[in-house]
C-alpha cells in the first residue's frame, strides 16, 4: 500500500512538471528605479572579392573580422500610461579590429590595419574611431518604450552625438560637415533604434503559450542600411519565471535604397538569414540572455565615388554572431 502510495505521488508530480506553463502576456514590467546592466558583444567576418583595379593590379579578397563588446547601464527614469522611459548610459567600450588582403596568385595575406581598444585602460586614444568611444563612455540618452517594448521615442540623441563630435573636433568645414552628416546618419536616432532592437524585441498584442508564434518586419533603411528583416519569433519553453524564444528572420535587400558614405554611394543586392534564441525573464519584462547568429551574402555596388568610371561590384559574404547578458 505505502509503495502504492509513493507511485502515485510521483506520477503526480511528474504530470505536475509537464503541465504546460499557462499563457503569459509579454510585457515591460519595470518600475521607476530599476537599474541593471547589459553587454552586448558582436563578433563579424566580413570577405569581400577585390575586382583587378588596373593594369598589372591583380584581383584579390580582403577579410575584417572585428569583435566589439559593449557594456552599458539601463535605468528607468518614469513610468506612466504611455510606457516606460529608460536612461542608457555607455560604461564601457572594448573592440578588436583587423584587416587582411590577399592578391589572387599569392600565397599569404598581407596584414592591413589593426584596432585595439578598450574604455577601461586606453585613457588617452589618438585614433578618430577610438576617440569616439572614448567621448560615448559616461554618456548615452533616453528611449520611450510602449508596454509591448516598441521604441515609442528618442531622446537626448542629438545631444550624444554633439558630445561625440566634440570630443571628434571636427572642423566646421565642407568636408566636416560631410563628417558629421556621415556619423549623423551611421549613429543617429534610427541607427540606436535599431541597437536597441537587438535588447528590446517587439512583443505580440495577446498572451502566449508554448509553440505560439508572432512575426515583425524591421525596415533598416531610416538607419542607413538599405535591408529589410523579416523575424518570426516562437515561444519554446516558458515557465514561471522566463519565456524562451527561438528566432529565425529572413534578411533581403531593398530595392531602390542606397548608401552614402562621404563622397561614395552604394547600393546592395544581398540575402541573407539569423537565427538564435532569445530568454525573456517575466518580472521584469526584458531580454536576459540571447544569442543571435546572421549571415549575409551577396554584392556591393559602388554606384559613384570620385574618378570612379564605372559601377564597381564587389561580391561579399557577412558572417555575424550577437550575444547578449544582463546582470
Amino acid at each position: 500500500m505505502y509503495r502504492t502510495y509513493l507511485l502515485i505521488v510521483s506520477l503526480l508530480f511528474l504530470a505536475a512538471q509537464c503541465t504546460p506553463a499557462e499563457p503569459v502576456e509579454l510585457r515591460v514590467n519595470l518600475k521607476k528605479g530599476d537599474k541593471y546592466v547589459q553587454t552586448m558583444t558582436t563578433e563579424q567576418k566580413v570577405v569581400q572579392s577585390l575586382p583587378q583595379m588596373g593594369p598589372g593590379v591583380p584581383a584579390g579578397k580582403q577579410t575584417q573580422t572585428s569583435t566589439v563588446t559593449i557594456t552599458y547601464t539601463i535605468e528607468c527614469t518614469d513610468v506612466d500610461e504611455e510606457g516606460t522611459t529608460i536612461k542608457l548610459t555607455y560604461d564601457r567600450i572594448q573592440v578588436e579590429k583587423e584587416q587582411s588582403t590577399a592578391m589572387d596568385g599569392s600565397k599569404s595575406e598581407s596584414p592591413g590595419r589593426k584596432t585595439v581598444y578598450d574604455s577601461q585602460k586606453d585613457e588617452n586614444p589618438t585614433d578618430p574611431e577610438t576617440i569616439a568611444y572614448s567621448v560615448m563612455i559616461g554618456n548615452g540618452f533616453s528611449v520611450k518604450l510602449s508596454p509591448r517594448a516598441e521604441v515609442l521615442d528618442m531622446l537626448g540623441v542629438e545631444e550624444f552625438l554633439n558630445r561625440v563630435y566634440s570630443g571628434l573636433k571636427i572642423p566646421d568645414t565642407a568636408e566636416g560637415r560631410e563628417v558629421k552628416k556621415m556619423l549623423h546618419e551611421q549613429f543617429g536616432a534610427n541607427t540606436m533604434k535599431h541597437m536597441l532592437s537587438r535588447s528590446y524585441l517587439p512583443y505580440p498584442e495577446g498572451k502566449v503559450a508554448e509553440g505560439d508564434s508572432w512575426k515583425d518586419t524591421m525596415d533598416l533603411g531610416g538607419a542607413g542600411f538599405p535591408l529589410k528583416v523579416e523575424n518570426t519569433y516562437t515561444v519554446d519553453d516558458l515557465d514561471s519565471s522566463e519565456a524562451v524564444l527561438m528566432t529565425e528572420g529572413k534578411i533581403t535587400s531593398i530595392e531602390g535604397q542606397t548608401m552614402k558614405i562621404m563622397s561614395m554611394e552604394l547600393a546592395y543586392d544581398i540575402q541573407g538569414k539569423q537565427t538564435g534564441e532569445q530568454v525573456i525573464g517575466l518580472d521584469k519584462g526584458v531580454v536576459v540572455r540571447s544569442e543571435l547568429k546572421r549571415t549575409l551574402k551577396g554584392e556591393t555596388k559602388v554606384i559613384s565615388m570620385p574618378q570612379l568610371s564605372e559601377e564597381m561590384v564587389i561580391p561579399m559574404e557577412v558572417e555575424t554572431t550577437i550575444t547578449l547578458e544582463t546582470e
